[in-house]
């Protein structure tokens, strides 16, 4: 492996964690004020569980090839058989790439109106200056995008340990620990499975893990375990300390604290998109580059030019539809997943010479696959209930 492919333990979680961190995390709080604190957190983690036992699968699959693999490949080698597998094949790289430009163009959207009100910049220019940062990391390959994740990640824990300190002596709200919701108890589960969703780093994290595929699994699991942490900050302080809980929850919780807090809070909506972005873009850079063939730099340039060229175009609304149904590609992708991974573990006991180097044993067994599968169809119906 070349080192500008060769990941540290930290840089691979990181990564992981950079794809789910601009999620849903800011959005989770608005849901649970509404099903109480105590509901909310048995939520937290029977949706952390899931998540983490999904992301192992993709894991050994990833980590039991010959060579690195995206999810589209997988999927095309072990589902999509027959005559027609190529073309189902394109059919999902096309549906794929239709969602993950207009979700990338979504984060440049929404990031580019952050500069605008931090540095009182034009529209356009906050939109230009996301892309050329954004963009601009995923250029230099998967090291860099490793390290620049790393750093982000560390900037986004010292805010949420300044704002969680100044939050402490605050006025606390009262509120129910158990308060059933019905349908938004389902909502609330969708939407932190969501932000616990990194489907498409995780081939990143073990190719750049594999000079050492041991450390594969506690990098997913600490990827996501900072999501689980940020999560679970967000709620607490959010819930305790904001007098109107905000649907992007850092809203109300930083006025509480003041106008420094805003700025802060407004710094970690950039970071959390920023690393979303990377981890989106660079996952597609390589999906394009295995599916077509193109060389990285021109992969590089179709996989994030389009992301501009939408977010300048002002679709705002059609944007808002598109992330609607990139919610529902990513439910799609993991029951993909489950029958993907059975047939990926049969074909290793016919091949014993495609070892992982490690698996998720009994973990991995029928009876938890068929509890995720459960779980993202629970999710799945989250995401359509009218809150």
């Amino acid at each position: 492996m070349g080192e500008n492919k060769k990941l540290t333990f930290i840089e691979a979680s990181c990564i992981i964690t950079g794809y789910g961190v601009g999620g849903g995390i800011m959005a989770v709080p608005y849901l649970a004020e509404r099903n109480g604190l105590l509901l909310t957190f048995v939520i937290i983690a029977a949706a952390y569980l899931f998540s983490v036992l999904l992301h192992l699968m993709i894991a050994e699959m990833c980590a039991g090839e010959k060579e690195s693999i995206q999810i589209v490949e997988l999927f095309r080698k072990y589902l999509f058989k027959g005559p027609y597998e190529n073309i189902f094949a394109w059919l999902f790289f096309i549906l794929l790439l239709v969602i993950l430009f207009s979700s990338m163009a979504a984060y440049v959207v929404g990031a580019g109106e952050i500069l605008v009100n931090l540095l009182n910049l034009p529209l356009w220019a906050g939109k230009l200056a996301f892309y050329l940062i954004a963009a601009g990391v995923v250029f230099f390959g998967l090291k860099v995008l490793g390290i620049s994740e790393k750093y982000a990640i560390a900037a986004i824990t010292v805010i949420f340990i300044i704002l969680s300190a100044a939050s402490i002596g605050q006025p606390l709200q009262a509120l129910p620990l158990f308060k059933p919701a019905g349908s938004v108890t389902l909502a609330l589960f969708g939407m932190v499975m969501f932000a616990f969703a990194s489907f498409f780093s995780v081939p990143q994290a073990v190719e750049g893990l594999s000079w050492n595929k041991k450390l594969i699994p506690g990098a997913v699991l600490t990827g996501i375990g900072l999501n689980l942490v940020f999560v679970s900050i967000v709620v607490f302080f959010a819930l305790s300390v904001s007098q109107t809980v905000t649907e992007v929850a850092i809203i109300g919780w930083s006025a509480v604290i003041g106008g420094w807090a805003a700025v802060l809070g407004s710094i970690f909506v950039f970071l959390a998109m920023l690393t979303t972005y990377w981890s989106l873009s660079y996952a597609l850079v390589v999906i394009i580059k295995e599916r077509v063939g193109w060389p990285e730099k021109l992969s590089w340039l179709t996989a994030t030019l389009p992301t501009i060229v939408i977010a300048l175009a002002g679709t705002a609304t059609f944007l808002s539809l598109m992330r609607l149904v990139g919610g529902g590609i990513a439910v799609v992708v993991a029951l993909l997943l489950v029958p993907a991974y059975r047939a990926s573990r049969r074909s290793r006991i016919a091949e014993p010479d495609l070892d992982s180097g490690w698996n998720i044993g009994s973990w991995g067994n029928t009876i938890f696959q068929i509890l995720i599968i459960l779980a993202y169809l629970l999710a799945a119906l989250g995401s359509f209930v009218a809150i």
